[in-house]
C-alpha cells in the first residue's frame, strides 16, 4: 500500500515539474518607442497579448499629449524588463 502512495506522489511531482511555466517567466509586455524625445518605455506585465493590446491606446494618447512624435509599439512575451524607461542616446 505504501508503494502505491509513493508512486502517486512521484507521478504528481513529475506532472507538476513538466508543465510549462505560465507565471513569472514569460509575461506580455508593451514596448513603446518614440523618436522625439528618443525614448523606449515598457509597460506590463500582462497575462495575455489581448490585455496588453487593449492598453496601448491609452499609452499612445498620453505620449501624444506630452508631445512625443513617431510612436511605435511592440507587444512581446518576455521576462520582466530591468527598467521601465530607457533614454536612447
Amino acid at each position: 500500500m505504501f508503494g502505491i502512495y509513493l508512486l502517486a506522489i512521484y507521478a504528481a511531482a513529475f506532472w507538476i515539474l513538466t508543465q510549462p511555466m505560465n507565471g513569472r517567466g514569460e509575461e506580455w509586455w508593451v514596448e513603446v518607442h518614440t523618436d522625439l524625445p528618443k525614448r523606449t518605455y515598457y509597460f506590463g506585465p500582462y497575462e495575455s497579448k489581448d490585455k496588453a493590446y487593449h492598453n496601448t491606446k491609452g499609452y499612445i494618447a498620453d505620449l501624444k499629449k506630452k508631445g512625443s512624435k513617431k510612436i511605435s509599439i511592440n507587444i512581446q512575451q518576455s521576462q520582466q524588463s530591468t527598467q521601465l524607461t530607457a533614454i536612447d542616446e
